[in-house]
């Protein structure tokens, strides 16, 4: 048992890292149609203040697009470049923005496309080059015959060609489907896609781009009887069979949520302040560990890593709601485990008891209301669960405790009661919890405390200081 719940593993094998390309050509994001495009997406909008969002690789083209920009503006319009995100570079910073007190964001570079709550949005894509025949040809070996239904998905940054190459492939093979990108107005279906017909998971599909965290969860939000992956990029691009989910990666994740199964504290960082339905998801979090009786912990601290999680030693692991493309809950890094939303759905909700990884997302919009695995908690009854069931650990080998219904008053206090058993009851308090410690950080004291002495510290390295006291 304990094989499938492994996480030996190494970094390298497990984590999806969205590759860094600094050779990108400037023809490659900018160009006169691109300039066109947004001169009239601002008139349109009567917009007034704007700001440009570069991803790093992009920083230094940014004064040369703002200069154009702002020179064929009309009179009154002011160019701002945000040079650094608050959270990823494929998100909307919505706050950086507002510094400048912007009225609307273009957009460089690759996009996660997660819906944007309150200022228009325009994205610039990459344009990068594809060879059409060679990807026709590679088709028609892969696929003789030309009745062959499959589903074709893609890369942003190859949008404008595999558009200009639609209605070639649909003439080789008409029982092809290519997605489309959801407009702004638009409810995607799956992730950032519309599918124009009703979506068929018994065939083939083929995705046009790298290997990379866009690959990764298209392929698992949308099944198929086959994935292939055809990277333009590589020096002789070929059609590759693929899979993204592996048996190592599913016994990493099944570890993760056993560990969230037997928290007794969660901290669930917010990671996006701008994608639609983030206070929705967190607010959904809290109901659920609740009513297990685990403390819930709201924690917002920006960018993300393993240095700032590790000064809250009392939780026990962490819900990361964030951009469908941010792979920093798949790091080996983290001091405690750092779970998806959907991972963390699965481990409270026990309606996902038995479902495993079966299915699986990253888009935590797809948990809400109108989504595809949203689940009605006002509509789950533990009484009616079977109680018989065993309810253990299978990393402690421990019985974990009852859950309660969720048919009660949805507002939330740091005061609460639960069930321990016995007909007694648990003092549950976060504050408490915390002011109880030995230790509860630095007070100033301005006047109380007699001036300390100036002592020689530390130094070397931790595992061996030069004036360590236990050296002796």
């Amino acid at each position: 048992m304990t094989s499938a719940f492994s996480s030996s593993d190494s970094i390298k094998e497990n984590q999806c890292v969205l590759a860094v390309n600094d050779s990108i050509l400037f023809e490659e994001i900018w160009n006169a149609e691109q300039t066109e495009r947004c001169l009239h997406w601002i008139e349109d909008n009567g917009l007034e203040r704007v700001a440009l969002q570069f991803p790093d690789q992009l920083i230094r083209y940014s004064v040369q697009i703002a200069d154009e920009l702002q020179r064929s503006t009309k009179e009154g319009v002011r160019i701002y470049v945000l040079g650094d995100t608050s959270y990823g570079s494929c998100c909307v910073d919505e706050i950086a923005a507002s510094h400048a007190s912007a009225d609307g964001i273009i957009h460089f570079g690759h996009a996660c496309l997660s819906r944007v709550v309150r200022t228009p949005t325009f994205y610039v894509f990459y344009q990068f080059p594809l060879d059409e025949a060679h990807l026709l040809d590679t088709l028609t070996h892969a696929f003789s015959d030309g009745q062959t239904r499959f589903n074709c998905f893609y890369d942003v940054g190859y949008l404008h060609a595999v558009t200009k190459l639609k209605d070639k492939l649909i003439q080789r093979f008409p029982q092809a489907k290519v997605a489309t990108l959801a407009s702004p107005d638009q409810k995607p279906d799956v992730l950032c896609w519309k599918f124009e017909q009703p979506h068929t998971s018994d065939c083939p599909a083929i995705y046009v781009g790298k290997d990379n965290l866009s690959f990764f969860n298209t392929t698992v939000a949308i099944e198929s009887a086959q994935w292939y992956l055809y990277d333009p990029s590589s020096k002789v691009p070929t059609l590759e069979q693929t899979s993204a989910i592996g048996a190592k990666w599913i016994r990493r994740r099944n570890y993760a949520i056993e560990k969230c199964k037997d928290a007794t504290a969660i901290g669930i960082v917010v990671a996006t302040l701008s994608t639609a339905g983030y206070l929705e998801i967190v607010t959904r979090i809290q109901r659920l560990a609740k009513a297990r009786g685990v403390r819930s912990y709201i924690i917002s601290i920006g960018k993300v890593n393993p240095e700032k999680l590790a000064n809250f030693i009392d939780i026990d692991c962490f819900v990361l709601v964030g951009c469908p493309e941010n792979d920093t809950f798949t790091s080996r890094e983290f001091y405690r485990p750092l779970l998806s939303v959907f991972e963390a759905e699965m481990a409270l909700n026990p309606t996902w008891r038995e479902k495993l990884c079966l299915h699986y997302t990253t888009n935590f919009t797809e948990l809400l209301p109108e989504g595809r695995l949203f689940s009605d908690v006002e509509e789950i009854s533990y009484a009616e669960a079977d109680d018989d069931a065993p309810d253990v650990s299978l990393i402690t080998g421990k019985a974990r405790g009852a859950v309660r219904n969720f048919k009660e008053e949805p507002n939330f206090t740091s005061q609460e009661l639960v069930g321990k058993g016995n007909n007694q009851l648990a003092h549950i308090s976060s504050a408490d919890h915390f002011a109880n410690r030995s230790w509860q950080g630095l007070e100033q004291n301005l006047g109380n405390d007699k001036p300390a002495l100036i002592e020689e510290g530390r130094s070397g390295i931790p595992i061996r200081y030069e004036n360590d006291p236990k050296k002796s």
